[in-house]
């Protein structure tokens, strides 16, 4: 099984974008997310991406310095650079559910609840997307 929880805040605002297939259109949201290690040892710096209603929602609710928590699939990759030949190794999480890890924000309000996933129970991700990567 390959599922990851992350708790942590958004190092900046994040990139949005809409993919044209021939399947239709498919919103794509990522970011970075500030996780603290155990024992004060540092931070990780983890990028997020999400996709469809998930991508959507984070579009219109998610800013930096927003703490949030993070349920997905960990996604680990490697391309080869052009520029100086190397290999380089990614890290990513490709979330499926988002929450705000914040609970009621300054003015007391009880922030608005992320959407579910689709009634499959399944995140969409579009055809064609692995072949934007630089990895595969």
């Amino acid at each position: 099984m390959n599922m990851v929880v992350l708790i942590g805040r958004l190092v900046r605002d994040l990139s949005y974008s809409e993919v044209e297939t021939e399947k239709g259109k498919y919103h794509i949201a990522s970011f970075y997310l500030a996780v603290p290690r155990n024992f004060n040892k540092g931070v990780n710096y983890i990028k997020i991406t999400t996709f469809g209603k998930q991508a959507d929602f984070a579009r219109d609710y998610l800013t930096k310095g927003k703490r949030v928590a993070i349920l997905g699939e960990l996604m680990i990759g490697s391309y080869k650079d052009k520029e100086t030949d190397k290999t380089v190794y990614t890290t990513e999480v490709t979330a499926s559910r988002l929450e705000f890890a914040d609970g009621k924000d300054a003015s007391g309000n009880t922030p608005i609840p992320f959407p579910e996933a689709d009634a499959d129970g399944f995140q969409h991700i579009p055809d064609g997307y692995g072949e934007e990567l630089p990895f595969r």
